[in-house]
């Protein structure tokens, strides 16, 4: 959805900052959201593959261990994609945000060339 003529040069620095906040707000967030099961399965796996003669860190072992150790690098790939996918998120929302400034500064030009200023 792009601006429209009668968007104005102060509602489309308006509407980039509105982005360039939400970026903010969403690497944040995906900082945050990538890493967040990595401890539990870091500390999950070893035990798991203690089965294969290791067993001095095994906490536990067995057929539920390795479900649940399965089941958490499974979302922990999850989590991981979910982070990169927001990032690629906040990457196009400031390109976006300087595609609306460029467009304001455009408006801004066209309105001091033609004379017609205003207030």
């Amino acid at each position: 959805m792009g601006p429209t003529d009668a968007d104005d040069a102060a509602e489309l620095r308006k509407r980039a900052e509105r982005l360039r906040e939400c970026a903010r707000e969403a690497r944040a967030l995906a900082r945050r959201l990538g890493p967040y099961l990595d401890d539990a399965v870091k500390k999950a796996v070893p035990r798991a593959a203690s089965r294969a003669g290791n067993g001095a860190d095994a906490i536990w072992q067995g057929p539920f261990a390795d479900e649940c150790t399965a089941l958490l690098q499974q979302r922990q790939r999850t989590l991981n994609g979910m982070g990169g996918a927001l990032l690629a998120d906040a990457t196009r929302w400031a390109n976006e945000a300087d595609e609306l400034d460029r467009q304001a500064k455009e408006k801004d030009k066209a309105k001091t060339g033609t004379g017609t200023g205003g207030s």
